[in-house]
């Protein structure tokens, strides 16, 4: 699933931000351009190093759901607004703990 640039841009911001890194961090993966054709690594690359010190159910509920919607090709109306905000507020909570 292709997303739109503004989007992309959203999420590198999000990932950039859990890494502490510059663009095209983690080997250019961490990259808006990246993340128009590929908008679930977002997650995976975000949450990837929060994992080990949460409930990994917590984590393992959202990926179940979004990797379905976005990496495969469904019938079914994607709502990118709403993967953004859950990713987002998943990484804040997380970060918190």
């Amino acid at each position: 699933m292709r997303i739109d640039r503004n989007s992309a841009i959203i999420l590198e911001s999000i990932v950039r931000g859990v890494h502490s890194c510059d663009r095209a961090g983690m080997g250019g993966y961490i990259d808006a351009d990246h993340f128009v054709s590929a908008p679930f690594d977002a997650a995976l690359i975000a949450l990837a190093p929060l994992w080990k010190a949460s409930d990994f159910h917590e984590i393992e509920d959202f990926l179940f759901k979004w990797e379905h919607l976005l990496r495969y090709d469904t019938d079914e109306t994607v709502d990118i607004s709403a993967y953004i905000n859950e990713l987002s507020n998943l990484i804040n909570v997380l970060m918190e703990r």
